[in-house]
């Protein structure tokens, strides 16, 4: 799944010039042979995206050329599937998606061992789990250029209009979801906004995952394949979800591209969002704050994470040059900031990403302050990766159907049966 998100490019550019000097200016070195090499590399983003990041590159490997294949995301996994299929259509590189897209393309034969970059890899990242996540049966198959997570952005005008106390900056101390129930029950109650709570995407496995997680309910997917909504845990997370809508604390019939203008103009006191909640709030000039996302008070805090990670074809005939690549954009400081900086989200590499906070922290001044201490320790302590598991392709839009239809007044453990049921039924088929 594509994250949608406001570019945060400013931030990320300030991360790439002081990663360069962090870093040396390394570039991860000259290419080893006086061959030259055209490597193509096949993704869902504009051609602008990865520009910066390849041009840092051929700079420091004036013998690799590396062509970009800009795929339509609506189109990306079936063309994907049917180049591969066909012989590899010459692709060198390739973006995955998190989770079990990983899983489903080293499954089919896709793409390359990357086991001997793990270790290098897992000592320049953030978190080593960033690594394993990438993991299938014991091999390393990609590298995530870059990670988000999840926080609790709140109006403070709106919060004292309400009587209420605003929530902790301190990444230890999350609200649990009851307390931001009770809280945004106060807002409607006061008639302080017009939406009291928002999500930033209504209806996604990718934000609504730590939900089912911290109630007890796990992934929604074993690691077997088997699917479990109608648990008991996920059967607290769904009725939360649903009588949000009940209730009259969230709105039915709002799109996703709405939600982020509907806080950045003041109608909305609480909205989860990703990092790139924080420059939806400034551009609005708010008084706002940024706490830690939450958690069910019996359950464990659990934040969603994840975006693109990118792998070599184990059908590319230039391997190592790919590798090489794929080594500037993730393990080397400097090529990863730049790989992040035209995407406006954050990098992965652990200088890079210090110098990343370190920017957005200075970026508002004391309502941003604890935003690197939050997201480097929900990184760290509490991220959610999605499931690696065979037939994720299938699970994931069944699981947001399902989100959707218990929005508009389903009923949670009757269409969580039916979930599990009718995505089982269609993995069996996979399989």
């Amino acid at each position: 799944m594509r994250l949608s998100r406001t570019k945060i490019a400013a931030l990320v550019a300030v991360a790439a010039s002081a990663a360069m000097v962090l870093a040396g200016c390394s570039g991860g070195g000259g290419s080893s042979s006086g061959d030259k090499v055209t490597l193509t590399f096949a993704n869902a983003d504009p051609s602008a995206t990865w520009a910066k990041v390849i041009a840092g590159f051929e700079k420091a490997n004036p013998n690799i050329t590396v062509k970009q294949l800009n795929i339509p995301y609506a189109q990306y996994t079936s063309t994907i599937n049917q180049r591969m299929g066909q012989g590899g259509g010459g692709i060198d590189l390739l973006v995955v998606d998190a989770g079990g897209a990983v899983a489903d393309f080293a499954h089919r034969g896709y793409l390359a061992d990357l086991s001997d970059m793990k270790a290098d890899a897992v000592k320049a990242a953030v978190s080593p789990d960033m690594v394993s996540s990438r993991e299938v049966d014991g091999k390393l198959y990609a590298l995530e250029t870059w990670t988000t997570s999840q926080f609790l952005y709140f109006n403070k005008d709106i919060l004292a209009k309400a009587g209420i106390e605003a929530p902790s900056p301190d990444p230890t101390k999350p609200w649990t979801y009851e307390q931001l129930t009770e809280a945004a029950t106060k807002v409607k109650d006061a008639n302080a906004a017009q939406y009291p709570f928002l999500f930033d995407q209504w209806d996604s496995y990718y934000q609504l995952q730590m939900v089912g997680v911290s109630a007890g309910g796990g992934d929604g997917i074993d690691e077997k394949g088997t699917v479990t909504f109608a648990d008991a845990g996920w059967q607290k997370a769904l009725t939360w979800y649903h009588d949000l809508f009940t209730s009259g604390l969230s709105p039915r019939g709002i799109t996703n591209d709405k939600n982020g203008a509907l806080f950045q103009t003041g109608k909305s006191a609480f909205i989860v969002s990703g990092p790139w909640g924080l420059p939806v709030a400034l551009k609005g000039k708010l008084n706002f704050g940024i706490a830690p996302a939450p958690y069910f008070a019996a359950g464990k805090q659990a934040t969603s994470t994840d975006s693109w990670s990118v792998a070599v074809s184990a059908k590319s005939k230039q391997q190592e040059a790919a590798k090489k690549f794929l080594r500037y954009l993730t393990i080397d400081a400097t090529g990863n900031a730049q790989s992040a900086e035209v995407a406006g989200i954050t990098p992965t590499n652990e200088v890079a990403f210090d110098e990343y906070v370190k920017a957005a922290d200075a970026s508002v001044g004391a309502a941003s302050a604890n935003f690197g201490d939050i997201l480097e320790y929900q990184l760290k302590n509490n991220a959610v990766h999605r499931p690696a598991v065979v037939g994720y392709s299938l699970f994931e839009p069944g699981a947001n159907q399902m989100f959707s239809d218990i929005r508009n007044g389903a009923d949670p453990k009757s269409r969580a049966e039916q979930a599990d049921t009718e995505i089982q039924a269609q993995i069996e088929r996979l399989k």
